[in-house]
């Protein structure tokens, strides 16, 4: 897949000069003037507690956009005294000396779920590109160890190099992708051991977690998990949606935990999570219902938080991550007698 950089963002600091000024010749704002009028409006009505930090990364996955328009919005509104430096990273939104880090919501912004997704092309582009990446980085790490190199993977989709380095950088975060010695990104190799730890790890946080924030999950979140994984358990091996696989293993080791006020638990837990891919690649390759028994389980967790019973979900993941790692280090045996499926040029093989 490869998209026409001129299409990707409006801002100067990607050059995109010609491009600002069609897309505000159509009447539509470009995306900082977006980012910046939100965050202004929420300032200006004191939507956000005394001493927030805001930082350029969690309003740029609100906005779904890269961090450049971020920047930009974020600079304009202290040049223009309405945010604050102070020594740490960010912004704050007062100069007292009270320092808070919580979460900002897209509702404190003053956003719904339809203003989120109506935002402009370039973050569909760019979540395109990150869940390619994802899906190829992830595949990698189970064959060996490889490195990335930046500028091939952002000629390869057609990207800037500044939105490269945030997916891979995003992609650190979750674990998936690394640095060297040398500061060369890289990917791998996932061995047993890596595994072993990672499930040690979440079985330690991830019921604790569950319990915690399962009163706070919404309801109709919870319904809507239920018929993804009833429509995935209903699909034949031949009928596979991958998309669907990720986005089912994202409901429950992901969404759920995002509803922790505890966030450094959920930070961990999002950084264990790397065997997921296991399952995709092993599912990717083997044409065979290998995860319906992970789904029933998924589905029982689901059905208990619906039912208000915390505990019994809580025990149920539990016993749900005891047999996922004895699944994938199986499937990690099988994984290493199946040819190396042929990978994106920006991904070389190290060892």
């Amino acid at each position: 897949m490869h998209y026409s950089a001129k299409s990707l963002c409006s801002d100067k600091r990607f050059g995109r000069k010609k491009a600002l000024a069609k897309q505000r010749a159509s009447g539509k704002k470009p995306n900082f003037e977006v980012i910046k009028d939100a965050l202004a409006a929420a300032l200006e009505r004191r939507a956000f507690p005394e001493g927030q930090v805001i930082l350029e990364r969690p309003i740029a996955e609100i906005f779904k956009t890269s961090r450049a328009p971020v920047r930009r919005a974020l600079a304009e509104l202290h040049e223009e005294g309405k945010l604050f430096k102070f020594e740490g990273r960010g912004y704050k939104t007062d100069n007292s000396d009270i320092i808070l880090r919580e979460e900002i919501r897209p509702e404190t912004l003053g956003l719904d779920d339809e203003a989120q997704t109506s935002a402009p092309a370039e973050a569909s582009i760019i979540d395109d590109v990150y869940r390619a990446t994802k899906r190829s980085t992830s595949i990698a790490m189970t064959f060996g160890q490889f490195r990335i190199r930046s500028e091939k993977h952002s000629q390869h989709f057609g990207v800037s190099r500044t939105i490269s380095r945030e997916i891979l950088g995003k992609l650190m975060d979750e674990g998936l992708v690394g640095k060297d010695s040398t500061g060369h990104w890289i990917t791998g190799p996932l061995t047993a051991r890596d595994v072993k730890q990672d499930f040690e790890t979440r079985r330690l946080l991830e019921p604790y977690s569950l319990e915690t924030c399962g009163p706070l999950i919404p309801v109709e979140l919870l319904e809507q998990m239920k018929l993804r994984l009833q429509e995935a358990l209903a699909r034949t091996p031949e009928d596979k949606n991958p998309s669907l696989l990720e986005t089912i293993e994202a409901d429950l080791h992901q969404r759920c935990h995002s509803f922790n006020p505890n966030k450094k638990i959920a930070k961990f837990i999002n950084q264990s999570l790397t065997p997921l891919v296991v399952g995709l690649v092993f599912s990717d390759a083997v044409r065979a219902s290998v995860e319906k028994p992970g789904l029933r389980e998924h589905l029982t967790i689901i059905e208990s938080l619906i039912a208000g019973k915390h505990s019994e979900a809580s025990e149920h993941l539990h016993d749900h991550l005891l047999n996922a790692e004895t699944r994938t280090l199986e499937r990690m045996k099988s994984l290493s007698v199946i040819p190396e499926p042929s990978l994106p040029n920006y991904l070389i093989k190290i060892s």
